[in-house]
């Protein structure tokens, strides 16, 4: 027995140590915790994704100059989402700060939407630095507004029908194609007690209905005719930014 012993431990201290690298160490729950990214001198570098985390391809990213006026350099992103903006061409002492543009044909309209930077601090070419920034089409903005669009109902004229009663309608908006960013959008019900509601900006299907069981209720888009389900652009109002609305009745027999 005390020979077996003497002859494993022999063993196990000729097993070579296997060091654990700090790039591919693993949490507790054996996932891998990928390595920061380090900036390079003269680039700044880095990924633009939306709230889901996927990448946005096509993003104009840009360094604005801190010293000089006009002096932007711009690249845009690839598939993956990712940038890498060389900067040597600048003086050695010049400071930049992260900036983004996404413009977009939505309705029929051009607008520009502007991702979020996760650091706005300054920095020296010579250093680089590394900027993502994401791209927010809900949730509320730093101001106090929102980065969606409000959802409003109001009520129909009485020669169109009959008014519903407070409270006793729920609605349905189902994304009538891709949201602003592109990607797919989910059906979102809430009830008349809620609004206005935010929801990310897109074009909506709109449906209704009387949670006591009134009667159908018909809805109409601005410009358009009371039906039982009405499409929803959004609409810029100042003051408020992207705005849905709809008028409402209980259609007559």
């Amino acid at each position: 027995m005390r020979t077996l012993t003497l002859l494993t431990l022999a063993l196990s201290l000729l097993t070579p140590l296997v060091p654990v690298s700090r790039a591919n160490a693993t949490t507790t729950q054996g996932q891998t915790r990928a390595s920061p990214v380090k900036a390079r001198p003269f680039h700044m570098t880095g990924v633009v994704k939306n709230l889901q985390g996927k990448p946005l391809a096509g993003v104009r990213v840009g360094a604005d100059n801190t010293v000089l006026d006009s002096s932007e350099v711009w690249t845009t992103t690839d598939a993956q989402g990712r940038y890498d903006l060389d900067l040597s061409k600048m003086p050695i002492l010049n400071s930049w700060t992260a900036v983004a543009h996404l413009v977009v044909k939505y309705g029929g309209e051009q607008q520009t939407l502007t991702p979020e930077v996760d650091n706005s601090a300054p920095f020296l070419g010579k250093d680089g630095a590394v900027r993502n920034f994401t791209l927010r089409i809900t949730g509320k903005t730093p101001n106090g507004g929102y980065y969606g669009a409000l959802f409003y109902a109001h009520l129909g004229l009485s020669e169109a029908g009959e008014m519903p009663e407070y409270g006793d309608v729920e609605f349905t908006l189902t994304p009538a194609g891709p949201l602003i960013d592109g990607f797919r959008g989910q059906p979102v019900k809430l009830r008349q007690s809620q609004l206005p509601f935010e929801v990310p900006q897109g074009r909506y299907r709109v449906t209704a209905r009387s949670i006591s069981g009134r009667g159908p209720i018909w809805l109409k888009a601005r410009g358009g005719e009371y039906g039982p389900e009405a499409v929803l652009d959004m609409t810029y109002t100042a003051g408020t930014g992207m705005t849905l609305s709809v008028d409402m009745v209980h259609p007559r027999p």
